[in-house]
């Protein structure tokens, strides 16, 4: 349990925290009114925080729940023998990864090689350190409670199933809302975005900001008209 914060989800929020781009500098520095969403701290308020929380036990009973129903009763396996509850902790260990590391994945804005090695590269590290310690160590004399898990593990179509299922199952939501939110009540940075991943070119004077910046509403329109207009 100690190597999930040290070696399977440490790459994510280190390559997303460095290299993860909101907005170019380019664009950033031609609508300089999103600036104002650092200043009134917008992206981390009470309501955020405790919405991120309600995620989290949202998903974590679903992980839960649902891992208990594929490994029901122990799971006879093909050969007769029960799963067991290492069998079932392991799996479940590795829904968990899937499902956290595609949470990092749906959050990120900016997608670089280095995003590529630490999201995807972080769960292939797990399948691979899982193999080799569950086979090493035991023939070393030590937990000795993985002998024989990674076999039954690897070989069960369960295990595979359950690490797709219960991470679309919990982060379906995630999407959805994800989507509602860009498609019908989108943000101005959400337009802005959008120029940016269409590389749409806008040839308008760049706006200096006055004393008193525009209200916000005002940029978010603007950015919206200009892109269906690009569009057309």
């Amino acid at each position: 349990m100690s190597f999930y914060n040290v070696f399977y989800t440490v790459l994510p929020p280190l390559t997303m925290g460095i290299l993860d781009q909101f907005i170019s500098a380019r664009l950033l520095d031609r609508y300089p009114q999103l600036y104002v969403l650092g200043q009134k701290n917008m992206f981390f308020t009470v309501k955020i925080f405790v919405g991120w929380v309600l995620s989290a036990t949202y998903h974590s009973i679903i992980l839960y729940i649902g891992s208990q129903l594929f490994w029901y009763d122990d799971l006879k396996q093909g050969d007769g023998l029960i799963a067991g509850h290492w069998v079932w902790g392991t799996a479940l260990y590795g829904a968990v990864l899937v499902t956290v590391l595609g949470k990092a994945a749906l959050v990120t804005t900016n997608w670089t090689k280095y995003h590529v090695m630490a999201i995807p590269g972080s769960m292939a590290i797990w399948f691979v350190f899982i193999a080799v310690y569950g086979i090493v160590a035991p023939m070393v004399g030590a937990s000795m409670e993985y002998s024989g898990v990674i076999p039954r593990l690897y070989t069960s179509p369960i295990f595979w199933l359950q690490a797709v299922v219960l991470a679309v199952g919990c982060l379906l939501r995630d999407f959805s809302w994800k989507y509602v939110r860009r498609m019908y009540r989108p943000e101005a940075y959400h337009h802005i975005q959008e120029i940016q991943k269409y590389n749409i070119q806008d040839y308008r004077p760049r706006y200096v900001l006055p004393s008193f910046p525009p209200p916000y509403l005002d940029l978010a329109r603007a950015a919206f008209a200009y892109v269906k207009t690009r569009r057309r």
